[in-house]
């Protein structure tokens, strides 16, 4: 195991004092590391293959055909998941794989009729399972006409990309047991208006699913940008919507993500956008922020619109449509590897510390105290193998700085008072501040903001 505080890009783990920082090296968990060097690209390129070949996965397409449409692309993903939970590790609880089905058209929209929809949610729980984490991506597909269901749709990157994501993952952590509860959603009806994941997060809110953090995998493995010709591999987007203000929590999932690419998968560059969505466009994600829960999409850097949402044809000498022969599989991996490391960095780590905020901030003082309430334990009682990180950045910046200015310690342990409290000068009319608890082991959770 890991045995020294993963920093935030290139913070440093010191004694808890307001003294100069001792220098210590910065180490990746080599759990998360050996994990992410699974991810096969040969397997990749597969599961798209065969996604492609159900012709097409249109919402309102055949339940009935074995090789074609929505029933057989869920049988498909059944399948493959139901295998790899079969022969979990003995080490880790064992996987479930639920096909679950809702009811579409009774309020028309992009139907032409009402009927019975399938799903397929697929979890890993944790050996502690007290919070969940979500991994998403859909399974449907459109051409131009979103109500044609039997036109060649392959969807190779809208959203094979995402879904292949997600079999990777289910794969590689049905060998590895995490402390948090994983799941995995293979959701339909995304092109019709996202009513898959409506459906899953208002039932989410009804049975009080613990989630932490829904990453949305939508179009991950495209690198063109049509009408520019730009090509871009080496970065990938995270979008994320605010509605408390510029720290909200899925603004703290986007920096956490983009921290942890930086640690594990540095020759990919994640831009925080700082946006709900494109223009004109949304994601299943949407829902699940609507419903209260921090989420986020994670989509490819350039947009080839000859590809998405297309009949498959050549017009003027331009070929159209998502076929696979477009998708980029080494910037798909890439990409696969961030959600990886993300989600198991955060099924490891502690959960975001209560109450935090400025001490003083009623006083005219140009120290800051943050105070805050400690991590406890199952029992109730203080976890006292956590320590905390302070993280602080300037009112203009959009991300926390790497370090505390003035040389300053970031890290206080716990305190046997019970009683947790950091003071700097560092002025709070200049800074923003959070703290965020660390594992024993050196997984830090998320921030929260001290207000």
């Amino acid at each position: 195991m890991m045995k020294r505080l993963i920093p935030l890009a290139l913070a440093i783990v010191v004694a808890a004092s307001c003294q100069t920082r001792q220098t210590d090296s910065t180490a990746a968990d080599p759990a998360i590391s050996g994990a992410l060097a699974q991810v096969s690209i040969d397997s990749v390129r597969s599961y798209i293959d065969d996604l492609v070949a159900f012709h097409t996965r249109h919402t309102l397409s055949t339940q009935t055909n074995p090789d074609r449409g929505l029933g057989a692309a869920v049988s498909y993903l059944e399948r493959k998941c139901g295998r790899w939970a079969q022969n979990a590790a003995p080490g880790r609880p064992k996987p479930r794989v639920d096909r679950i089905y809702y009811t579409v058209g009774e309020n028309g929209g992009r139907y032409d009729r009402v009927t019975q929809v399938p799903e397929l949610m697929v979890t890993l729980p944790g050996t502690d399972g007290s919070r969940e984490l979500i991994l998403m991506a859909h399974i449907d597909t459109r051409v131009l006409d979103v109500m044609d269901s039997t036109a060649f749709a392959p969807g190779a990157d809208d959203d094979g990309s995402g879904l292949a994501c997600l079999l990777e993952t289910v794969r590689i952590l049905s060998q590895i047991p995490l402390e948090q509860t994983v799941k995995c959603l293979f959701v339909s009806g995304e092109e019709q208006g996202l009513d898959g994941s409506r459906y899953l997060a208002s039932l989410a809110r009804r049975e009080g699913w613990p989630v932490q953090a829904v990453l949305s995998n939508d179009m991950i493995g495209n690198v063109r940008a049509s009408g520019t010709e730009l090509i871009e591999d080496h970065k990938v987007r995270v979008f994320s919507e605010t509605r408390t203000g510029e720290d909200s929590d899925s603004r703290q999932l986007a920096r956490y993500i983009k921290e942890m690419a930086s640690i594990y998968v540095p020759e990919q560059e994640v831009v925080l956008n700082y946006r709900s969505d494109r223009y004109r466009r949304g994601g299943d994600q949407r829902y699940f922020q609507q419903e209260g829960f921090t989420a986020v999409r994670v989509c490819e850097y350039c947009e080839d619109y000859e590809r998405t949402h297309q009949d498959v044809r050549t017009e003027d000498g331009v070929d159209y449509g998502d076929l696979a022969s477009y998708v980029d599989f080494p910037y798909l991996v890439r990409n696969i590897k961030i959600n990886l490391a993300a989600v198991m960095s955060l099924a490891n780590a502690p959960e975001k510390p209560a109450n935090a905020r400025i001490a003083n901030a009623n006083d005219l003082d140009n120290n800051t105290i943050l105070v805050w309430d400690p991590i406890r334990g199952k029992g109730g009682q203080p976890d006292t193998s956590v320590s905390y990180q302070i993280l602080c950045r300037e009112t203009s910046q959009a991300e926390w700085l790497p370090a505390l200015p003035m040389g300053l310690s970031d890290t206080v342990p716990y305190s046997a008072s019970g009683r947790m409290e950091f003071s700097c000068p560092l002025s709070k009319d200049n800074y923003y501040f959070a703290v965020r608890a660390v594992s024993a082991d050196g997984h830090p959770g998320l921030p929260a903001l001290a207000q």
